[in-house]
């Protein structure tokens, strides 16, 4: 089966009106971060609707709790930052305000969308 994209992880989250995009990214193997640390390069885009969004996020939560059970993961706090997230939203218990943001498409400014700080970052420095 050739229809696999592969990603590092998801850079940012954007939801406007009814729609989620989920930006998915890869660590560049030739651009850098000003710290030295690969850069995350956008490489594809999902869109999908909230409630098909709310299922794939349930979805994520079984398994970080299928990874937890086998030991593969830890939580605590300053551990898996990116598991943590998860886990917060998941639970109705996010540590951050949700935040408006207002993307530039084309030069032009959308209707803001809902972000969550934490929980869009890359899943690594």
């Amino acid at each position: 089966m050739d229809d696999q994209i592969f990603s590092d992880g998801i850079g940012t989250i954007t939801v406007i009106g009814a729609t989620v995009r989920l930006d998915f990214v890869a660590l560049s193997p030739t651009e850098r971060e000003p710290n030295g640390q690969p850069k995350a390069v956008f490489k594809q885009r999902i869109v999908m609707g909230v409630d098909g969004f709310l299922r794939s996020a349930g979805k994520v939560q079984e398994a970080v709790q299928a990874l937890s059970k086998m030991g593969a993961v830890q939580q605590g706090p300053g551990i898996n930052p990116g598991v943590n997230a998860v886990t917060s939203i998941m639970s109705g218990k996010a540590e951050e305000p949700l935040t408006e943001v207002a993307p530039m498409r084309n030069g032009t400014q959308e209707t803001p969308a809902v972000q969550k700080g934490g929980a869009m970052k890359p899943p690594f420095p």
